[in-house]
C-alpha cells in the first residue's frame, strides 16, 4: 500500500496536465499512487495521461463520463488506497518536497485532519486585486487559532495543496455534491468532526488562476451560496449561537446577505448595529439596526462582522480588540 494517494481531476486540460502531473511524479516522496481522473475530457488531456502512465507505473487512469469537480473527486477517492489523500489540480505545480513535507508534519500531529502550505500565485490576464488579496491572505494563517478565527471568512486551505488524513476525510462524510464550494464544505465539516486545521510555513505550490477557473464559473461559489454555507455550519461549530443567538455588525448588502442566509437556518438575530445614521432605528427582517456605540453592552451574543472590504474589517477588528472582543469567542469575521 502506498503512502500516499494523489488525486488529480482532469477535464480538457491538454496544455497543462502534464506539467501538473510530472510535478507530482518527480515528488522525494516515491511512495505515492497517483490516480488521474479523465473527466469525459475532449481534447488531448488522455493521451497525454497515457503518455505519463507508459512511463511511470505509479500513475492510474480513472475514467468517468463528464460529471464535474465534485465527482472526479468522489471517483479519485475510491479508487485510492492509501491512508493519506493529497490533491492536485492539473493547471498547478507542486515543489518536490511538497508531499514529503505535509507527511511529515502530519505524522507529528495526530489531531490535525488536513495540512497545505504556502502558496505562489501564478498570474493569468483575468487575475486581479481580489485574488492577490485573497491568497495573501491565506498564506498570512499559518497557525490553528488564525485558521479556525478564519473560518468563517473564507476557505482557510488551498484545496489543490492539501494532504488529508482518510479518516479525517471519512469522518468529515467525504466529498459531497451539495450548493456549496466543495473544498469549503469538506474544511468547516472536517474541523465539525473534531480535527484541526494547519498550514507548513513554505511555498510549496504554485497555485494558477486561469480565467475557467471554478471559482470563477461555478454557481456553487457565488455569494449567496457561500453565506448559506456559513449559516448552516455557524450553530454547528459555535453552540452558543443555538442557545443564545447572535448580532450582526454591518447592514450593508453583505449584512443583508447574511441576515438572510441565517434567518433561513433558524439562526435567531437579536440586534443589528451599523455607523450609518440613516439606518439606525430601522428594521431589516424585523431586526432592529442599533449604533455601534450600543455594542459593548451587547457582549452576550456572538457578534458577527458582516462588512464587505477588507479595510472596514481590518477596521473593525481595531475597534474590536479595543474593547477587548476576542475573535471566535466574542466576534467572527464574515466576508
Amino acid at each position: 500500500m502506498p503512502v500516499v494517494s494523489v488525486v488529480m481531476p482532469v477535464h480538457n486540460h491538454e496544455a497543462t496536465c502534464a506539467a501538473a502531473l510530472a510535478s507530482i511524479r518527480q515528488q522525494s516522496l516515491r511512495d505515492v499512487e497517483i490516480i488521474a481522473v479523465d473527466d469525459g475530457s475532449t481534447d488531448g488531456s488522455r493521451g497525454a495521461l497515457e503518455h505519463a502512465a507508459e512511463r511511470d507505473p505509479r500513475v492510474r487512469i480513472v475514467s468517468i463520463p463528464h460529471g464535474g469537480i465534485v465527482a472526479a473527486l468522489q471517483a479519485g477517492v475510491a479508487s485510492s488506497g492509501a491512508p493519506l489523500i493529497a490533491r492536485m489540480d492539473a493547471d498547478d505545480w507542486s515543489h518536490p518536497e511538497r508531499i514529503a513535507k505535509q507527511v511529515a508534519f502530519l505524522d507529528g500531529n495526530p489531531d490535525v485532519g488536513a495540512v497545505d502550505c504556502r502558496v505562489e500565485l501564478g498570474w493569468s490576464h483575468v487575475t486581479g486585486g481580489g485574488m492577490v488579496d485573497y491568497v495573501g491572505r491565506l498564506n498570512s494563517l499559518l497557525g490553528w487559532p488564525d485558521l479556525r478565527n478564519s473560518l468563517f471568512e473564507e476557505s482557510p486551505l488551498v484545496h489543490p495543496a492539501a494532504l488529508m488524513r482518510r479518516t479525517a476525510l471519512d469522518a468529515a462524510g467525504g466529498y459531497r455534491d451539495d450548493p456549496w464550494p466543495e473544498d469549503y464544505s469538506l474544511w468547516l465539516r472536517m474541523v465539525a468532526a473534531g480535527y484541526r486545521l494547519a498550514k507548513i510555513d513554505e511555498v510549496l505550490f504554485r497555485w494558477n488562476d486561469p480565467p475557467g477557473r471554478l471559482t470563477r464559473t461555478g454557481p456553487r461559489y457565488e455569494g449567496a451560496c457561500i453565506a448559506a454555507l456559513k449559516a448552516r455550519f455557524l450553530a454547528v461549530l459555535r453552540p452558543q449561537v443555538a442557545a443564545q443567538g447572535c448580532q450582526l455588525w454591518g447592514m450593508g448588502p453583505t449584512g443583508k446577505m447574511t441576515l438572510s442566509a441565517l434567518q433561513r437556518e433558524g439562526v435567531r438575530v437579536v440586534r443589528a448595529f451599523d455607523v450609518d445614521p440613516r439606518k439606525i432605528g430601522n428594521r431589516v427582517g424585523g431586526v432592529r439596526i442599533h449604533p455601534l456605540d450600543e455594542l459593548p453592552s451587547c457582549r452576550g451574543q456572538l457578534t458577527l462582522v458582516a462588512l464587505g472590504t477588507r479595510p472596514a474589517k481590518a477596521l473593525a477588528q481595531k475597534h474590536l480588540a479595543a474593547l477587548k472582543f476576542a475573535p471566535w469567542e466574542d466576534y467572527l469575521l464574515l466576508s
